[in-house]
């Protein structure tokens, strides 16, 4: 089992692209908000940690799946959309051997708020 928490969010933090769209730090959260005020924002929660690969009944590697939840605002080009903040993730995601299982944009009770929910999941092989 690995700290998967702590495993995604060094690699959201070590990408300068993700960085560089977000603005200020902070704009990372590993719990989801009660509210979103903070814009853009990148959330992840973790979905699943689950044995696998087993061999005389022990398992030999960790299927781990990560929601990521991106919110932006709608204001001109004060924000980057969604869109161009999913393809950076999804960039950061796959260069680590992530498949992304779920891409989608969601209705949020606000207007000129955008969410964009993503899952990736991978396999880590047990030491």
């Amino acid at each position: 089992m690995i700290n998967q928490k702590e495993y995604v969010l060094n690699l959201l933090n070590a990408s300068e692209s993700l960085e560089n769209l977000l603005g200020k730090s902070g704009q990372i959260a590993s719990a989801y908000p009660n509210e979103v005020k903070t814009f853009p924002l990148v959330v992840f929660e973790d979905s699943n940690q689950s044995d696998a690969e087993f061999c005389d009944n022990l398992p030999n590697a960790t299927n781990c799946t990560v929601r990521i939840h991106i919110f932006t605002k709608v204001a001109g080009s004060k924000y980057p959309t969604t869109t161009a903040i999913a393809l950076v993730v999804h960039d950061i995601f796959r260069r680590d051997y992530w498949a992304c299982t779920a891409n989608t944009e969601t209705n949020d009770v606000d207007d000129s708020v955008r969410h964009r929910i993503m899952d990736f999941t991978r396999p880590f092989l047990s030491e």
